[in-house]
């Protein structure tokens, strides 16, 4: 009991009020999370033509903090349920903060795809018009299955916990002990109780495994199940799951000492920690490097011209990702290999250093695994006058930073109200396996204190970066006003013409030169451009003969000059085209079909089943444990 009371009454000093550096970092995090929060609502206002995301490019920024957080979430997996499933006893210490990684990774990651989306309402069309053979379904039902078994399982390794902090804060009734009472069920550690509690743990930690193992397989499945250059690759599936598990890892070593500077955890995040996760960490580091060898090299290999293209765009020394690239592999993956190759005698500064660098070059190779691709047409763009580019915009800057922000106050908040280092399982290594076998250097009980925390000056320098995005984000003006384009046709002198009327405030805005499109399969066909007279119209030809669907062409007027009014386009369905005749279908369609084939349907709905069945048996478990708190 003295051990566990050591154990309580440090955890308990994490709990102290923030210090001056504290509230700073809870205060930059507030108003950088409140920042991107202000930015989302200025793009749903003002639609996505406020980010860098066009006909081209559909997903940027967004799309990339998605794959890179449910990669993160894997660290709660591979530290807490495998590390628990194969009994290795130094997890003790870092199970709980793993766990929470992934739970917060996922809260952040998941909205990342509605962000995405101009009408975010209609997320709710793949559960109403959903069909079982779209990866998008499946990525739907596997994100929302991982993330409450997460929860559940972060909450079922919690239950022991709360019930030390309930009866150690008995007798005071504050806020704090009314819910560690409620939520800790009256776990007391009875026989009846322990035996539930270990029997749901250990279902948790198996299920989940292949779980959060089918999520990032399905997020790669989004890509490699198309056609597009460098996406469509057998590989994908392992070489997402190896990235995720390789960053998550990054992510849980790095948290790890910001945690362990912060509240003086040093007896329970000793250096055998970092130094086993490291090893760990290498041993991924060079799994990753040659995933990415064998992906681009096969690549590179068959020489197709969008592959090529491709290939030129990431690797050549003047290719417009070419830096982006090399610094990835430089930077994220080879001096990472490097500093964890080499032994440094009990210090943890190389492990972080190398686990910062490698959270960053993750975060950049997920960049480059969807934007170049984008960017890669399978005609080349440049034969119809179109140079496609993209670069993220302050709003999705502003987003992503608030992301980051939202997900670190979910941890500083977490760390403030419940034990960041699991009591139950340190006392009970400690107790039956000895300090040194699980890892922690306990010596000798200290005096009792609150210990406000200390912030590492580096947490700092992030806080003021946040910090100053998100105010100069809120502080961008207010957009001036955009002309109106209305399109219209006309005849002149037996001339069918396509007139466009553009109007600022209400009155004819002349000198502007308007772009005359038909829309096609594969892009924009030029027609014309002019500039408005005074009564604010130009005009082109009408383009007759050319095909369109039912007789009607698709006509699209938008202003190039002047540079501010570049993006204010309008268009409008005429007739006067050829009509498409249907021809015959020459080929089966083998490739896809409006109904998922019976295989697949029964494989999915199997899946489920067994997942949240288990997920059933598991909550039956903490019934029992609640039960057991009455008798």
């Amino acid at each position: 009991m003295e051990l566990q009371q050591h154990v309580v009454e440090k955890m308990l000093g994490t709990f102290a009020p923030f210090g001056r550096a504290g509230r700073i970092w809870l205060g930059a995090l507030i108003v950088t999370s409140l920042a991107g929060l202000s930015a989302y609502c200025y793009q749903l206002v003002f639609g996505l033509r406020v980010t860098g995301m066009r006909e081209y490019v559909s997903w940027g920024v967004y799309m990339t903090n998605f794959v890179f957080f449910i990669g993160v979430s894997h660290a709660g997996t591979l530290i807490s349920a495998i590390l628990r499933v194969t009994n290795a006893d130094w997890r003790r210490s870092i199970t709980r903060m793993a766990e929470a990684i992934t739970v917060f990774a996922l809260i952040v990651g998941a909205p990342q795809v509605i962000i995405d989306m101009g009408r975010p309402d209609r997320i709710l069309n793949v559960i109403i018009h959903g069909r079982l053979n779209s990866p998008i379904l499946w990525d739907v039902c596997s994100i929302a299955t991982y993330i409450c078994g997460s929860l559940l399982y972060l909450y079922v390794a919690m239950i022991p916990d709360l019930g030390i902090l309930a009866s150690s804060s008995a007798g005071q009734p504050t806020l704090r002990s009314r819910i560690y009472k409620f939520l800790s069920l009256g776990y007391r550690g009875a026989p009846e109780q322990r035996r539930y509690l270990e029997r749901a743990l250990a279902t948790m930690a198996v299920i989940i495994i292949p779980v959060a193992i089918s999520v990032h397989t399905v997020v790669s499945w989004i890509f490699g199940m198309t056609l597009r250059p460098g996406w469509h690759s057998t590989i994908f599936g392992p070489y997402f799951v190896i990235g995720a598990i390789f960053s998550g890892t990054a992510a849980i070593i790095t948290a790890m000492a910001v945690f362990r500077k912060v509240y003086g955890l040093e007896e329970y995040l000793t250096y055998r920690h970092f130094r086993n996760l490291a090893a760990l960490l290498f041993a991924l580091n060079l799994l990753y490097i040659y995933f990415t060898l064998s992906e681009y090299l096969t690549v590179w290999y068959t020489s197709e011209s969008t592959d090529k293209r491709l290939i030129d765009t990431l690797m050549g020394g003047f290719g417009s990702y070419g830096l982006m690239f090399w610094s990835f592999v430089v930077l994220g993956l080879f001096v990472p290999a490097v500093l964890l190759a080499i032994p440094a005698k009990k210090s943890i500064v190389p492990i972080v250093v190398a686990a910062v660098l490698i959270n960053i070059g993750m975060w950049i190779k997920r960049y480059l695994i969807i934007i170049p691709t984008l960017l890669t047409t399978f005609i080349p763009a440049a034969a119809a006058g179109a140079t496609p580019r993209y670069f993220p915009t302050w709003v999705e800057w502003t987003v992503s930073a608030g992301a980051l922000a939202f997900f670190l106050l979910l941890f500083t908040l977490f760390a403030k109200w419940f034990p960041i280092i699991s009591i139950w399982e340190t006392v009970e290594g400690v107790e039956e396996l000895g300090a040194e076998r699980i890892g922690v250097e306990i010596k000798s009980v200290p005096t009792t204190g609150a210990r406000g925390p200390v912030l590492a000056t580096a947490v700092c320098v992030i806080a003021a970066v946040f910090f100053v995005s998100g105010n100069s984000a809120v502080a961008q003006e207010i957009p001036k006003p955009q002309p109106k384009i209305t399109i219209s046709s006309s005849v002149e002198e037996g001339k069918k013409m396509i007139v466009a009327t553009v109007m600022l405030d209400g009155k004819p805005l002349s000198g502007a030169r308007v772009g005359f499109f038909v829309q096609r399969r594969f892009g924009l066909m030029t027609l014309g451009a002019e500039e408005t007279i005074d009564d604010g119209t130009a005009a082109v030809t009408f383009p007759e003969g050319l095909p369109g669907e039912e007789g009607k062409l698709q006509i699209v007027a938008q202003i190039q000059t002047p540079a501010e009014y570049a993006s204010v386009q309008t268009q409008g369905s005429f007739d006067g085209g050829t009509p498409i005749r249907a021809q015959t279908n020459l080929f089966p369609r083998a490739l896809w079909s409006p109904h998922a084939p019976f295989a697949l349907v029964f494989s999915i709905v199997s899946l489920l089943t067994i997942v949240w069945g288990t997920y059933v048996f598991v909550i039956s478990q903490l019934i029992q444990i609640r039960k057991g708190a009455k008798t």
